[in-house]
C-alpha cells in the first residue's frame, strides 16, 4: 500500500508527500478525478521522472521548491493542479513533495485518496 503524508504549509497550501516512484501515477489520477491540470501537471511529471537532474538543479541554485510551468490561460481558468514540488533524498529512497494550487482543499484530498486506497498519515 502506498502511504501518502498530508497536511498544509504556509499560506494554507495543501502539500502531500510520496515516494517519487508513485507520484506520477497518483498525478495522472489526480488530473483526471478533478478535471484539472494542463502544462504544471505535464512539467511537474517531468521533474519527478528526471529527478536526479533536477535534484542537482534545485540544490545548485539553492532553491527549495521547483515551480512548474503554468499556462496563462489555464491560471484564468483556474485549471491549475500543482503550484510547486520539492524533490528530496532521506538515505536511498527519492520522495517527492507536491503542493497543490489553493483552489484544491484538503477535505477534497483526503477523501480522493482514501477512495482510491491510499495509506493517509497526518
Amino acid at each position: 500500500m502506498v502511504k501518502i503524508l498530508i497536511g498544509t504549509i504556509v499560506g494554507g497550501y495543501v502539500a502531500i508527500e510520496i515516494k517519487a516512484e508513485d507520484a506520477v501515477e497518483l498525478l495522472n489520477i489526480l488530473r483526471k478525478t478533478l478535471n484539472k491540470g494542463g502544462n504544471d501537471v505535464d512539467d511537474s511529471i517531468r521533474m519527478i521522472q528526471h529527478f536526479d537532474i533536477f535534484y542537482n538543479i534545485m540544490h545548485k541554485k539553492f532553491k527549495e521548491y521547483l515551480t512548474p510551468r503554468k499556462d496563462v490561460g489555464d491560471l484564468i481558468k483556474g485549471n491549475v493542479l500543482v503550484d510547486r514540488i520539492k524533490l528530496i533524498k532521506k538515505d536511498s529512497e527519492k520522495y517527492v513533495v507536491i503542493v497543490f494550487d489553493k483552489s484544491i482543499s484538503e477535505e477534497k484530498l483526503l477523501n480522493i485518496l482514501s477512495s482510491l486506497g491510499y495509506e493517509i498519515l497526518t
